[in-house]
């Protein structure tokens, strides 16, 4: 009788599963006539179709990596590529232990699918989602609506925090920084209002500031920016996003890229306010659990893969990431309301 109950509920938990993929792939590309009021032609913006995946982003730090000979591949890994959610959460994969004070999120865009299934975040093991929102001055991620309001309007127990990020670019050098980063800035607090702005229990508003590239091929378009303009057009952006949200942002940016295009790390310390998201995918720092910061700076947030997967219910890959430390320092850090 036991074994019959635990069938049929196995049935019925698959079935739910299936329903809420059908209601996710209703999703999956364009916005619906409910959704006209974010609609990228209402907001006077135009949806991204053809920037860089995370995948393509993330050859760049590989590449980074292997031009500089310093991996050690004999290394376990705690935190690797194919990390599995809710699996890996439970257990230090090498420790074979419990793992304690260890938070992980995850960060989507209109190139994940929209049967990523948000409904399911909590049951394994997901405390935060990041979701593009914008790029540039002009482009809105077509999936940022249905993203956002979905996490929004999870029920009571299967809530996850949630969080928006602007792609900076680096514009074609005929508008000066400060204004640059500006404009930039009000495109982004615009589609974070349309959405209904930011709760007390949404992480704090991310810039991220990496390889602006046209293709994989083609180069990075911040080399036509001085790093002290790159600085200039961050801070611009920074500064209108915390006065209009009033919300302190954090940055999402790579040693790699910063020392490719800034050169000095002495120069983060104007940033020093600004709470820190690395990215970091090599296997040394996998395996320590100790991401390359950037002029020793306490990292916040740590993306350590694109490669997540999820044990059951979603096959496609995912970027994962962790904070490290006591759940009361996570809210405390960045300045988020614990869910009652």
């Amino acid at each position: 009788m036991l074994s019959s109950l635990r069938r049929l509920e196995a049935y019925l938990a698959a079935i739910a599963a299936l329903f809420a993929l059908q209601s996710a792939h209703a999703l999956d590309t364009t916005p619906t006539e409910s959704a006209a009021a974010t609609s990228a032609a209402t907001l006077g913006l135009v949806y991204l179709t053809d920037d860089l995946s995370r995948k393509d982003l993330f050859n760049e730090i590989l590449k980074i990596d292997a031009a500089a000979g310093s991996e050690d591949p004999t290394q376990y890994f705690n935190l690797y590529n194919a990390f599995r959610f809710p699996d890996d959460v439970k257990v230090d994969a090498v420790l074979k232990t419990p793992r304690t004070n260890s938070l992980f999120g995850v960060d989507i865009s209109h190139h994940t699918h929209s049967a990523f299934p948000i409904e399911q975040l909590r049951k394994r093991e997901v405390h935060f989602i990041y979701m593009k929102a914008t790029q540039g001055a002009r482009y809105l991620d077509p999936k940022f609506s249905s993203f956002w309001t979905r996490t929004g309007n999870l029920p009571k127990g299967s809530e996850v925090h949630r969080g928006a990020f602007h792609f900076l670019s680096s514009g074609d050098g005929g508008i000066a920084p400060a204004e640059w980063g500006k404009i930039q800035g009000r495109t982004f607090v615009k589609v974070i209002k349309a959405n209904g702005g930011l709760l007390e229990t949404d992480m704090p508003p991310v810039v991220d500031l990496e390889w602006d590239k046209e293709n994989s091929a083609s180069k990075d378009r911040w080399t036509d920016r001085k790093p002290d303009e790159i600085l200039e057009t961050l801070m611009a952006f920074l500064s209108v996003v915390e006065t209009e949200l009033n919300r302190k942002p954090m940055i999402y940016t790579a040693r790699s890229w910063w020392n490719e295009r800034i050169g000095s790390e002495e120069k983060f310390k104007v940033l020093s306010r600004y709470p820190l998201w690395i990215a970091d995918y090599s296997k040394t720092s996998q395996a320590n659990e100790i991401p390359r910061t950037i002029n020793g700076v306490k990292w916040v947030l740590w993306q350590y893969t694109d490669s997540a997967k999820m044990a059951i219910g979603f096959n496609d890959a995912f970027d994962a990431n962790i904070f490290k430390g006591e759940p009361a320092t996570f809210y405390t850090l960045l300045g988020i309301k614990a869910f009652e």
